[in-house]
């Protein structure tokens, strides 16, 4: 059982480009751990490394629904969901 987690485009360069990773279900968290053994230093850009908490300026959806409003990295990732990791994007004129 897989779910499949997208990388953003601004990190492609720590994963030689691959957009996308199967991850096993369970987790968000572990899944989490999987694409950091896969793309070592990847994790540090999505989680802080002292508190463990999602940096401010990420946000993680599952099938589209943000998991700071389900359970967070302990949300239950299932067969054939999508993970999609969203840095902020900032800019512009006023």
């Amino acid at each position: 059982m897989v779910a499949s987690l997208k990388v953003p485009t601004a990190m492609r360069r720590i994963t030689d480009g691959v957009d996308r990773i199967d991850v096993p279900a369970g987790r968000l968290t572990d899944a989490l751990d999987v694409l950091e053994d896969k793309f070592p230093g990847i994790k540090a850009r999505v989680l802080d490394d002292v508190t463990g908490d999602i940096h401010p300026f990420i946000s993680i959806f599952l099938n589209d629904n943000d998991i700071q409003y389900l359970r967070g990295l302990e949300t239950h990732v299932k067969d054939g969901d999508e993970i999609v990791i969203v840095p902020a994007i900032a800019g512009g004129a006023a």
